[in-house]
């Protein structure tokens, strides 16, 4: 019980904040091209490589707020807040913990997957898609999403080949304006970015969206966003205490 709690969870942080992945294949398609400028539209290569820690808030509009951080390489730590159910995750490298239900617990590999899939939203500009996606297919058609006319991409995430996704990217912005995802059990988890925000480091991120999930809709606001702030290693080790949504643990 505890763990399918803990992947409605994670499937909803997956659908959260934004975005995307490029090509490293020997043969590309019209999809990778795609995705190629969806990611300089949120940040080029140097400025994503100039981003060694990073800070950003969220608040839904059913109260919960989240705070994402990120520190070079690979280890991130979301906090969701919501009073008695508030929850962790937290993830290094290939190995991961979580407090869920008052306890801390470590991360399955179903967790894993869950938590790499929830990166697409949290730190986009650290995601490539060729690494999370394949079979990646540009549709004929275009389609108006958030007010903007939209290529179509269909996919298929690599680690999990029985979810598939869905991505439209906008014509003039190359901004990512619809995410869905569809698990395998037909579930369907979809986010709009209606608005978008440009830092001084070059690096832009979905300011407004709204989340839709089968037990319901949210919508999500950017608070802040920092990056190379100082941020202790500490945060990232598995606490032996439960009392960790402080982030001093």
């Amino acid at each position: 019980m505890k763990h399918q709690i803990c992947r409605t969870v994670l499937a909803a942080a997956a659908v959260t904040v934004g975005i995307f992945l490029s090509a490293c294949g020997l043969f590309r398609t019209p999809a990778d091209d795609v995705f190629d400028n969806a990611e300089d539209a949120i940040a080029t290569d140097l400025a994503a490589d100039n981003i060694k820690t990073a800070q950003i808030e969220y608040k839904f509009g059913d109260g919960k707020t989240s705070t994402v951080r990120f520190q070079a390489p690979e280890s991130v730590r979301i906090d969701v807040l919501d009073g008695g159910n508030s929850a962790v995750f937290c993830m290094n490298g290939d190995s991961g913990w979580m407090y869920l239900g008052g306890e801390v617990i470590d991360m399955t590999k179903d967790d894993l997957k869950e938590m790499h899939g929830a990166l697409l939203q949290t730190i986009p500009f650290r995601v490539d898609f060729q690494e999370i996606f394949t079979d990646a297919e540009l549709e004929d058609e275009t389609e108006d999403v958030c007010g903007e006319e939209c290529k179509v991409i269909e996919a298929v995430f690599r680690l999990e080949p029985g979810i598939k996704a869905k991505i439209w990217i906008g014509e003039d912005t190359d901004l990512m304006r619809q995410f869905e995802i569809i698990g395998e059990d037909g579930g369907v988890y979809t986010m709009q970015y209606f608005d978008y925000a440009t830092f001084d480091d070059d690096v832009t991120l979905p300011s407004e969206m709204f989340r839709f999930t089968p037990e319901g809709s949210t919508k999500l606001s950017l608070v802040s966003y920092e990056t190379n702030v100082e941020i202790p290693e500490s945060i990232f080790r598995k606490p032996e205490l439960v009392n960790i949504t402080e982030g001093d643990k």
